[in-house]
């Protein structure tokens, strides 16, 4: 019996054609390069820096803010202050006190009451003051003469025993306001303009004398 090869061609398994496999998708070519990666990595650090420099510029804005409102509250109550102090202080009653205890007197039978005097009074040296202070010459006669007044009733209706000191005070205080009604005033310049004139006759003599 002779010994039969078998060589595989005519196998059924053999015969059979290879599956094909689908091919694998391929990344584009900038995906797959270095510096794409590089400057992606360098715009993403560039990134958070700059979301973390506008956080802290807006909490610095804030504070900032905080610090101002808190800042003018203070200031505001310090100003409330310092005016109450001013306009109903120890030093400003040693004045006003009796200016309108010497109205309150010396009204009686006059059309205007003591009210209407004691705000005609106050209304009148604050225009004279600021006039003053803008370098009207009769608003400062007019400021001298308030002051004077105003010592003379200070004078008048004050304790026996403390009229000096009160009428040394109201001329403190009328001397400190009066500081900005009699201070100098620049004037203008003024501009001089120099004519001169030739004599008739000028031109034809030096012609001649060139001659």
């Amino acid at each position: 019996m002779e010994p039969q090869f078998n060589a595989g061609i005519d196998s059924p398994a053999d015969a059979s054609p290879t599956p094909t496999t689908p091919a694998t998708r391929r990344l584009p070519a900038w995906a797959t390069r270095a510096d794409t990666w590089v400057v992606a990595g360098v715009l993403t650090v560039l990134a958070i820096l700059a979301g973390g420099a506008l956080w802290l510029l807006w909490k610095l804005i804030t504070g900032l803010i905080a610090m101002l409102d808190a800042g003018g509250e203070i200031a505001g109550d310090a100003g409330r202050a310092a005016a109450g102090w001013l306009a109903t202080g120890p030093i400003t009653r040693t004045i006003t006190t009796p200016v309108h205890a010497y109205f309150d007197s010396h009204a009686v039978g006059l059309p205007a009451t003591a009210e209407q005097l004691r705000w005609g009074w106050l209304l009148t040296g604050a225009v004279l003051l600021t006039a003053a202070s803008l370098g009207a010459r009769g608003a400062r006669i007019g400021w001298c003469l308030h002051g004077a007044s105003t010592a003379a009733m200070v004078w008048s209706a004050s304790p026996p025993g403390n009229r000096e000191l009160a009428v040394a005070v109201t001329a403190a205080v009328w001397s400190l306001l009066a500081v900005p009604a009699f201070a100098r005033t620049r004037a203008a310049p003024r501009h001089t303009t120099v004519v001169i004139t030739r004599p008739a006759g000028a031109d034809s003599a030096e012609s001649q004398v060139a001659r």
